[in-house]
């Protein structure tokens, strides 16, 4: 923040994320205001952010068909490297049975609230817990693999998505009985297993598969309209707590929804979102996010933007049926992604030709002569 009565002079803004002091497990951001704060000036800044890796199944091991209960254990002081003069923290749970609890809060139904403290130190913390009814699956997934696959020529925008999905939650205390959980569907009571996974996809998709390790997985459904596209999936079997599932699902679209040409140049910008795939009540968490976006042939001057932070970008060459240069591919990583990251874009600009290179045309039309026999 500008110290009230001195204005340095104007800078390019910094990147969001500093880098992270060795020895701390915090990381610090940089926030550039959009104006100068005056002298006895406030303001309000609100902050959203995520923590992963944080919820613990308590018991750890679970019968097929009980509740499940996380232990969350935090600081009731919010992170701050400045002293807090006056600070309140309240946590909203997603149900009122919440059968352990520490340092007394103030409970209303599903409810706590901490605090007021005063006068709090920078770096202060002071550790408490709850352990409340989650009967829910913890939807994780260690890798995603997204391609977005432009083909200029053909008008089309293919974008496939492979899945290592995990749950973490409780895992199972005897073995799986499948009479038991198909006994159970008829009443469709809660579960910490993951059944059913719902993909909503952009109007006007279309031609979606679900394949898995085996090969065609029959039991999903595809709802599209004017209004919708929806993907729902049902794995081949329940996900219970510590086991996997791998899988990866596709899809096209028309490419002039995503894709604009700029009116001087060979110029485009292609616009789509950084992250698709399941939506789910209880939240999707990713371990690593790999989005390779698959340009056509001979396209140059590749940029990008996004809101999602980043840990690594590359622009590579990716070479397909009947190339021969090769296809330039951005591909970015992303690190500790939550799905939040569906409602940021990813805007890829590029210099392409219209029409396809020479040499591809003499790729089409060249015949081996022992063929014309």
């Amino acid at each position: 923040m500008t110290p009230t009565g001195e204005h340095p002079p104007p800078s390019p803004p910094p990147p969001n994320l500093l880098t992270p002091f060795s020895t701390s497990p915090t990381q610090f951001y940089r926030i550039t205001f959009p104006a100068y704060v005056q002298p006895s000036q406030q303001l309000t800044l609100s902050i959203t952010y995520h923590i992963l890796s944080t919820l613990q199944p308590l018991p750890a091991l679970i019968e097929q068909n009980d509740k499940q209960y996380l232990l969350h254990t935090f600081s009731t002081f919010a992170p701050s490297c400045y002293p807090t003069s006056k600070q309140k923290t309240k946590l909203k749970f997603p149900t009122a049975e919440i059968p352990d609890y520490t340092s007394d809060p103030e409970r209303q139904g599903s409810t706590f609230t901490y605090g007021p403290y005063d006068n709090i130190p920078a770096g202060a913390e002071q550790e408490a817990s709850v352990r409340y009814e989650f009967t829910k699956p913890l939807i994780h997934a260690t890798l995603l693999e997204r391609d977005v696959e432009v083909s200029q020529w053909g008008g089309n925008l293919a974008t496939e998505e492979r899945y290592w999905l995990t749950n973490r939650g409780a895992n199972l205390k005897n073995q799986f009985s499948r009479v038991a959980w198909a006994a159970s569907q008829y009443y469709n009571p809660p579960t910490s297993a993951i059944k059913e996974l719902k993909v909503p996809l952009k109007i006007g998709s279309l031609d979606p598969y679900y394949t898995d390790d085996i090969g065609n997985v029959s039991t999903s459904r595809f709802r599209s309209n004017i209004k919708e596209a929806n993907l729902e999936l049902k794995p081949r079997y329940p996900v219970f707590g510590g086991w996997k599932y791998s899988f990866r699902i596709g899809w096209d679209a028309n490419l002039k929804d995503s894709l604009r040409k700029l009116k001087a140049g060979d110029g485009y910008i292609l616009k789509v979102p950084f992250l698709e795939g399941p939506k789910m009540a209880e939240g999707v968490s990713y371990e690593k996010v790999e989005v390779r976006v698959i340009l056509p042939e001979g396209a140059t001057n590749v940029k990008f933007e996004t809101a999602v932070p980043l840990v690594a970008d590359e622009i590579l060459s990716h070479k397909t049926f009947m190339d021969t240069l090769g296809r330039t591919m951005l591909k970015l990583t992303a690190m500790n992604v939550v799905d939040v990251s569906r409602d940021q874009d990813l805007i890829v600009s590029l210099k392409s030709p219209y029409l396809p290179s020479p040499k591809s045309c003499v790729l089409l039309i060249s015949t081996p002569p022992g063929l014309l026999r």
